[in-house]
C-alpha cells in the first residue's frame, strides 16, 4: 500500500492535519490526527508500506507501549485512512460530478403538475 499523492500533513496550532488537495479535496476531508498517528503517516509518506512494517518501525519508536496496542492502532488508522480513499490500495473512488439533463416539453409539463400536486 501507499499514500494517494494528493495529501498533505501540517501542523496546525499544535493539532496535526491531514489535508487533501486538488481532486482528492472533492472526495474527502479534513482529519485531525494524534502526534502517534502523525509519526505512523510520515512513515507512510516515504513509499510503500505495509501493516507489519508500520508496527515493527512503532516498536522502535515507541517502547512503551505492547505490540499487540500499537498492531490494533495501526490497523484502525489504515482502515479509516482507506474509507476515506487517502490510500492507493485499489478501492475505486467515487464518481463525482455534475450531469445536465435535457428534458423533453412533455417531461417538462409532467413535472411541473407534480410540484403543483405537491
Amino acid at each position: 500500500m501507499k499514500l494517494k499523492k494528493d495529501l498533505v500533513l501540517r501542523e496546525v496550532a499544535g493539532q496535526y492535519l491531514i489535508m487533501p488537495v486538488g481532486r482528492l479535496s472533492q472526495i474527502c476531508q479534513m482529519m485531525h490526527i494524534t502526534s502517534t498517528a502523525a509519526f505512523i503517516y510520515r512513515v507512510m509518506e516515504q513509499g510503500e508500506f505495509t501493516e507489519d512494517s508500520l508496527v515493527e518501525r512503532a516498536l522502535q519508536e515507541y517502547t512503551d507501549v505492547t505490540e499487540e496496542r500499537l498492531r490494533n492502532d495501526i490497523h484502525k488508522f489504515i482502515e479509516l485512512l482507506d474509507s476515506n480513499y487517502m490510500l492507493e490500495s485499489g478501492k475505486p473512488e467515487p464518481i463525482m460530478g455534475t450531469v445536465k439533463l435535457q428534458l423533453t416539453e412533455r417531461e417538462k409539463k409532467k413535472l411541473q403538475e407534480q410540484k403543483h400536486h405537491d
